[in-house]
């Protein structure tokens, strides 16, 4: 694979131009050239249509990948309660039992409307936001056959997006991660209540 500079210089001696700004570029050249450029396949939603609820609930209840965290997701489930699916109206979202304040988002496959990624987040105290639960499909994680997609890092990359907007948010953490031990993680999870 070429690298980035490699590629603009290749586009620039193509056109016969030097002068062509270094953001412009032909999709059918970049192809050429070995970039695979793809529309974007994934969008971002705070619900899903009801429609999908059985997307919804293979995704978060039933989820093949849940092996690899079973005692992060059965901490954070003893924690702060189980995730439950809501209707309000035609739509759906992810709520957690024991927090009164959660905030999902969705990632949804654009063709098919399908729910492939989930982010449940709140906001402990002024300076924090805590994912407490996340889900992705296994064909979108590592290994897997979308892998490329990245999904769960464009996921988390849309949570921080979205709550720089808030005022006075400063630190975005998760729940769910494999390093710290349980000591660190509750005597963490006790400060954010």
């Amino acid at each position: 694979m070429q690298s980035l500079q490699q590629l603009r210089a290749a586009l620039r001696t193509r056109k016969g131009s030097t002068t062509q700004p270094e953001h412009a570029h032909d999709a059918s050249t970049l192809w050429d050239l070995g970039v695979r450029h793809m529309p974007d396949s994934i969008e971002f939603k705070s619900h899903v249509p009801r429609s999908q609820r059985v997307a919804l609930e293979a995704l978060v209840f039933f989820n093949s990948c849940q092996d690899r965290y079973a005692a992060c997701i059965a901490e954070a489930v003893e924690r702060f309660g189980s995730p439950e699916l809501v209707a309000d109206g035609d739509r759906l979202r992810v709520r957690v039992s024991d927090l009164d304040e959660t905030q999902c988002l969705f990632a949804i496959e654009s063709a098919t409307g399908r729910p492939v990624g989930l982010a449940v987040y709140m906001r402990p105290d002024l300076e924090h936001i805590t994912v407490v639960h996340l889900s992705v499909s296994a064909e979108y994680t590592s290994g897997g056959t979308k892998a490329a997609e990245q999904l769960l890092l464009r996921l988390l990359r849309e949570v921080r997006r979205s709550t720089r907007r808030v005022k006075g948010v400063r630190r975005l953490e998760l729940f769910y991660i494999k390093e710290r031990t349980t000591a660190n993680r509750w005597r963490e999870a006790k400060a954010l209540a």
